[in-house]
């Protein structure tokens, strides 16, 4: 079938996964998915699409340009999502790269997109079951509907709807009681203002079209002196956490977002597998009107209850069937010390390792994916906008045992890193499964440098996705990721000369300390230092830059000579050091010397007109791995025996 791979799979576009809205839309799709077997592929920035930091934004956008439009079989937009504080330009990005590489199937949800078929959620039945609710349970008569912008549709749809039930109530309606917002808290705070400057009369209820808005109105029309519910009502819409969670908790309304959703698969499938039957969508739990105490109902305690402590006492936690504890909560995330433990991290090489030791508190999961840029760690190379051809999947988490429970898994990583080309996105798409799975494709990133891509694989029916939890601790990931690329230029910079790029004397001591442990005992080592001649002379006679020349000259017949996991040091002034290990006698000391010599020859011949030959002294000394301890002794003897080698040539010219 299609893409090499036996079941179908669906990209989800999104953004901000652990919003209330996202999480839906999610489940909806999932559960949908996992009806007809398809695989889902959730692609989705971390944060809304009007974050402020617009840098920051870029580099969480970026993961929308690693999908590869030929690996799926259809696409959802969750366009509603896309939108936030009238910013529409992320959204018509994403329009744009559809009609140029995507020949799929495509769907929007909730907002239409082009020309694209669009799903709605039955939002007219909320906002009509709340109008019902405050005009039978409160008898209020003078209500006010607040809207998103003008002429947008579901700001419209959505005011038509408060007017329908109005009249059906049998009260008065005009559009004097329709005003417009924009979605967002702002939206709600500034029609407070109205209100309490007296531009507007103040109504006994205001229904507002999103909760955002109607946490914005409540907490300043309070904050202004007026009584909320007491002199004025104010219900919301979206049943969010932040409406459950304010002081006067908002009366709101859960919408079959679950639903609308799910009809969005159904929609694709009717192009997909245009004779296979349709599966019915189920309903999101606790569909419909969320009372709160913003009406004057007050909200049910048990529900707060609820909801606050889900998770956050660790004696409710999920305990596994040995006893152990699965900590994949909020508190729990805080009280690993997570970020402190990956901030203590300070070489390159034991970062992936921490990481991986974290990643316990991401379970229960699947697999999980950590792929970055071959070059992440070097700071002078940076990716703003899509990613590089090949990527390298540096860590994949995969379950120790076979248990069904995934509370019971255990994880181990595999060390195996390989590279594979982008378009591929990730290889395990294509790897045999019993039954459809989720992959959710993250950004990795700091600022607007794309550092890579992480990827969460679950079972369509766990209860882990994308959420709070989940992007806080990549967030994490990602800032260490980042420390570690300063510190590891930073150290670099420490053990480096600036002007030959060879190391320093630090970084001989560093590399010899780490290159020790990869000595065999039956190896030797050799070391060679070598003293450039007549610098003194040269300065005097030809001035520092053509000093420089010559130093510069010796450092290049240094790399010359080189093997690739020798250490090369340019110790100070005019001398330089080369540390090799290995199956070497001293007759590879001695080569090396003529090829020092040959070398410096070469570069002498082929500059005409310069008025002095660049030249070196240089001696050795080879001693077995027994001895690595006396390195600083052996140094000193082979700088003894340059000196000597030079003495010899001073008289050889009679000086």
């Amino acid at each position: 079938m299609n893409n090499g791979n036996k079941r179908r799979r669906l990209a989800l576009l999104i953004s901000d996964p652990s919003a209330d809205y996202s999480q839906s839309v999610i489940m909806g799709v999932r559960g949908q998915c996992a009806k007809y077997g398809y695989d889902l592929l959730v692609f989705s920035p971390m944060v809304k699409v009007c974050h402020p930091d617009k840098v920051y934004l870029d580099g969480e956008l970026n993961i929308f340009n690693l999908i590869n439009y030929d690996l799926v079989d259809g696409v959802l937009v969750a366009s509603l999502e896309l939108v936030e504080d009238q910013v529409y330009t992320v959204l018509e990005k994403l329009e744009s790269d559809l009609r140029r590489k995507c020949r799929k199937p495509v769907v929007s949800l909730d907002l239409p997109l082009a020309d694209y078929p669009t799903s709605f959620t039955d939002d007219r039945k909320a906002i009509r079951s709340v109008v019902k609710h405050l005009v039978n349970e409160h008898g209020c008569r003078k209500l006010y509907i607040l809207t998103g912008q003008k002429d947008y549709v579901v700001s419209e749809g959505r005011a038509e709807a408060f007017c329908e039930q109005m009249r059906a109530e049998g009260l008065d309606v005009s559009e004097d009681n329709v005003f417009y917002g924009n979605f967002w808290y702002t939206g709600g705070e500034e029609f407070a203002d109205r209100i309490l400057s007296g531009e507007v009369e103040m109504p006994e209820a205001v229904v507002c079209a999103n909760d955002f808005m109607a946490l914005g109105l409540a907490n300043r029309l309070i904050s202004g002196g007026v009584k909320v519910p007491g002199q004025v009502r104010v219900t919301g819409y979206d049943a969010t956490k932040e409406a459950v969670f304010n002081t006067v908790s908002i009366t709101t309304y859960n919408p079959d977002v679950y639903g609308m959703a799910a009809q969005g698969v159904n929609m694709l499938h009717k192009v997909i597998e245009p004779d296979a039957p349709e599966a019915e969508p189920g309903l999101l739990p606790h569909y419909g009107l969320r009372i709160g105490a913003s009406c004057g109902c007050g909200q049910d305690a048990d529900e707060i209850r609820a909801m606050q402590g889900k998770g956050m006492n660790p004696d409710e936690r999920k305990k596994n069937s040995d006893g152990s504890l699965t900590v994949n909560d909020m508190q729990g995330l805080h009280e690993s010390y997570m970020f402190e433990t990956l901030s203590a991290v300070q070489e390159k090489e034991k970062i992936l390792d921490t990481i991986t030791d974290v990643t316990y508190l991401l379970q229960p999961y699947r697999r999980f994916y950590l792929v970055l840029r071959n070059d992440w760690s070097d700071t002078a190379e940076s990716c703003v906008t899509g990613y590089p051809e090949t990527m390298r999947c540096v860590m994949r988490c995969i379950p120790q045992n076979d248990s069904e429970s995934d509370a019971e898994r255990r994880y181990a990583a595999d060390s195996g890193e390989y590279e594979f080309p982008t378009e591929q996105m990730l290889p395990a798409l294509d790897e045999e499964r019993s039954e459809p799975v989720t992959f959710y494709f993250l950004p990795s990133h700091f600022s607007d440098d794309t550092i890579g891509f992480a990827v969460l694989q679950t079972a369509m029916d766990a209860k882990r996705s994308a959420d709070a939890v989940s992007t806080l601790w990549l967030r994490n990931v990602n800032n260490s990721l980042h420390m570690i690329r300063v510190v590891s230029k930073l150290i670099d910079y420490s053990i480096h000369d600036s002007m030959t790029g060879l190391l320093n004397r630090r970084g001989m001591e560093m590399m010899y300390s780490r290159r020790r442990e990869h000595i065999a005992p039956d190896d030797n080592i050799i070391v060679w230092v070598i003293d450039m001649d007549g610098l003194k002379y040269i300065n005097d006679h030809f001035g520092h830059e053509s000093g420089d020349i010559g130093i510069i000259t010796i450092a290049e017949a240094v790399r010359a000579i080189s093997d690739k996991d020798d250490i090369s040091v340019r110790t100070g002034g005019d001398e330089f050091v080369v540390v090799s290990a290995g199956k070497l006698t001293g007759n590879d000391g001695r080569e090396r010397i003529s090829a020092f010599e040959r070398f410096l020859a070469d570069k002498n011949a082929s500059q005409k007109g310069r008025w002095f030959d660049i030249t070196a002294s240089i001696g050795y000394v080879c001693f077995p791995a027994s001895e690595m301890e006396q390195f600083d002794e052996k140094l000193k003897e082979a700088d003894r025996l340059m000196y000597e080698y030079k003495s010899a040539r001073k008289k050889q010219r009679g000086e």
